[in-house]
Order: structure tokens, then C-alpha cells, then sequence
């Protein structure tokens, strides 16, 4: 439902998927070669062994969370992995290994492809849908990041967090009541602020009304013209 004399934003983008931090079906392709994978079903919180059993990842079912530690040795969410993508492909293309984990946030079942699949001439040649595809998702979370970069040096506390539930409401279909999925501590570390923080954003966009509730299973928008507004900034 949404607020009558208020035109909410309509489609969305994939560099708006930085701002929510989710990504999903990208790479649906690859289930066409999973013939070439060992599959592993793990239990949630399960941390993947990727640097014992290096290559790249499918997620068929479940979701896995991507953490990195910063040089300051701080550790932040970067990315929420949902059924239909591949990752740790750029790992595996580079044979750069930088501090992370790949951490289970419910039970999943994950096809590991061998690291030397990608340097295979003769995949390369019969496989060029696949190839196309892991290019384009490539891409397409390369710009994720440019953008969720640009967005973290501009905008006060309340300007980023505006951004994120607009680009919640329009991965909703732009409703002004939909359900985040995410505890106020994932998006606190999405976010990459204290979870303090973020309840104190929240609140004070409450007090603008801007919105009048935030949990995981509803966010209600009062004000679209407002957080249009913010979002802009």
C-alpha cells in the first residue's frame, strides 16, 4: 500500500543492489555444468574452508554472507550471497588472498568448482554462455562495490541509511510496507557502523517521519517525497 499524493520510485538497478546488499540468480547459467562440481551441503554459521579446498563457489540453495577484515583488523559484511550465484571467482582468477570469510547464514548447499576450471581452453570454447555470464556478474558486482564505495564517502549516518531502504522499497516493488530480511546488526554491518549507531539514525528518522518502523519483518515508509529527499543528498 502505498501513500496516496506520493509517487513512490518505480524499477531498480543493479548498482542499487549495493545499497541492500544482496545479490541473486546471476548466475543460473552455470547450473547447465554442474556436472564439472562437488557438491557440500553446510549448516548454518558453517565458515566455508575455501583456502583448503580453493575454487569457485555455486550457491544452489541457501545464503551465504561475505566478511572482510579491513588493515585496522576490523571485520564487515560486503555481500549476501542468495541461491543462483556464483563467488570467489575473482579469488580464483587472481590467486589473490585477501583477509575474508565466507560464513553460512542458514543451511546451504554449495557446488565447488575446481580453480583451474577457468584457465581450461577447451571449457572456455565449449562453454561460452557460461563464460559470457560469469563476465557479466562480474561486472555487475564490480559496479556494487564502485557504488557502495562512492555511497560511503558522502551523506551523514542517516543519508546512507536512507539510501539502503530506498533501494529496499524498490527491490519490493517500491511498496511503502515490505519485510527486510536482515536483523539490525546485519545492517548495521552492512552499513559498516556500530549497531548504537544505526538505532540512533533509525530514531531520528522516526522522529522526521520519514518511517515509522524498522525490523526485520517490517519496514513501514510514512514519507516518500522525504526519503526521496535524504536519499539524494
Amino acid at each position: 500500500m502505498t501513500i496516496p499524493a506520493q509517487t513512490p520510485p518505480v524499477g531498480s538497478t543493479d548498482g542499487e543492489m549495493a545499497r541492500i546488499g544482496h545479490v541473486a540468480d546471476l548466475n543460473k547459467p552455470w547450473e547447465d555444468v554442474l556436472r564439472y562440481a562437488v557438491r557440500s551441503v553446510y549448516p548454518k554459521d558453517a565458515v566455508i574452508p575455501h583456502q583448503k579446498t580453493r575454487g569457485m563457489y555455486y550457491l544452489s540453495r541457501g545464503s551465504v554472507g561475505i566478511f572482510y577484515t579491513s588493515s585496522c583488523g576490523r571485520e564487515r559484511l560486503t555481500l549476501c550471497i542468495e541461491p543462483g550465484c556464483l563467488f570467489n571467482e575473482a579469488r580464483t582468477l587472481a590467486g589473490y588472498n585477501p583477509e575474508g570469510r565466507f560464513v553460512c547464514t542458514s543451511e546451504s548447499e554449495i557446488w565447488r568448482f575446481p580453480e583451474n576450471l577457468l584457465e581450461d581452453a577447451a571449457f572456455i570454447r565449449d562453454h561460452p554462455v557460461q563464460i559470457a555470464n560469469l563476465l557479466r556478474s562480474m561486472g555487475i558486482k564490480m559496479l556494487i562495490h564502485y557504488t557502495f564505495l562512492a555511497d560511503m564517502g558522502t551523506g551523514r549516518h542517516e543519508i546512507h541509511l536512507c539510501r539502503f531502504i530506498l533501494s529496499l522499497a524498490r527491490k519490493n516493488n517500491s511498496q511503502s510496507a515490505f519485510p527486510c530480511h536482515m536483523t539490525q546488526q546485519e545492517v548495521a554491518d552492512l552499513l559498516g557502523i556500530h549497531r548504537a549507531t544505526l538505532a540512533r539514525a533509525l530514531q531520528r528518522l522516526k522522529q522526521h517521519g520519514v518511517i515509522s518502523s524498522f525490523t526485520a519483518r517490517k519496514v513501514q515508509i510514512s514519507d516518500w517525497n522525504l526519503l526521496l529527499s535524504l536519499a539524494s543528498r
